[in-house]
């Protein structure tokens, strides 16, 4: 069986609103034809060669990718560059490529939501505007607790932490990706621990020396990776065995740990 790209674009928008994106984003398809149909997609966080070539030998004729192929803008589409290269081969094999952004991240039920869910929180507002989460506890947690369930739901062995391990946790501050923008924010509505990544390392000082407000760091990949699963369950719920979705195994982190 085969859906319409048309409607898969049309599910996207309704789960994922585009309002919800930022006004720097670049959402929606971003390479190929808005008509045709799509009997299997491959779901990833960052679309490269490597995934194009995943898509090419799956028989994918859909990506659903949550960052943009196309953001900074680009002057050519040509292989004299890795972006250039990756739209050649996807545009020579029949590809689309749809992203969901930041709407997908700030909308209710999108990423934040769904990483606060797994680690236990019940949000309760947004950090600014309609980034982030101030979330509650279900229940007395401790911050060793937190980093324990962290590690488990995004599969890590360790996580960076400013916080004393025993400290009870009471507001939490969740903003996936990239969230030192927002740590003024989160310190203001107060929270006492805040989870992100991308953080300057004169903000990491700054939280070290700030009683009562903790830091778990997390690797921008690492807080965003889960959005395949939360893709996988959302297409597979809603379209059945009229579409498959597979879950990309050549995305995979720039950098690597070295023993």
């Amino acid at each position: 069986m085969a859906v319409e790209l048309g409607e898969i674009i049309e599910f996207m928008e309704s789960a994922f609103p585009v309002q919800y994106a930022a006004d720097y984003d670049n959402v929606g398809l971003l390479a190929g034809r808005r008509g045709g149909t799509v009997d299997k997609a491959l779901l990833c966080l960052d679309c490269d060669k490597f995934v194009v070539r995943e898509a090419v030998r799956e028989g994918a004729r859909l990506i659903i990718s949550h960052h943009p192929v196309i953001f900074g803008g680009i002057k050519s589409v040509s292989d004299n560059c890795p972006d250039g290269e990756m739209l050649v081969e996807a545009i020579e094999n029949g590809i689309s490529i749809y992203c969901a952004h930041t709407n997908l991240d700030s909308c209710p039920g999108g990423l934040t939501d769904y990483l606060c869910s797994r680690l236990g929180l019940e949000p309760l507002e947004a950090i600014e505007g309609n980034d982030g989460r101030i979330c509650r506890p279900k229940g007395e947690l401790k911050l060793l607790e937190l980093c324990a369930r962290l590690k488990k739901e995004l599969d890590l062995n360790s996580v960076a932490t400013t916080a004393q391990m025993n400290r009870p946790v009471k507001l939490v501050a969740v903003c996936n990706g990239s969230g030192g923008s927002l740590a003024a924010a989160a310190m203001a509505k107060g929270a006492d621990v805040y989870i992100t990544g991308d953080v300057k390392y004169h903000q990491m000082r700054e939280f070290y020396l700030t009683e009562g407000f903790e830091y778990i760091e997390v690797s921008h990949y690492d807080s965003e990776k889960i959005v395949t699963e939360l893709l996988f369950d959302k297409l597979k719920e809603y379209f059945g065995t009229r579409l498959e979705a597979i879950i990309s195994k050549e995305n995979c982190p720039p950098i690597t740990e070295v023993g």
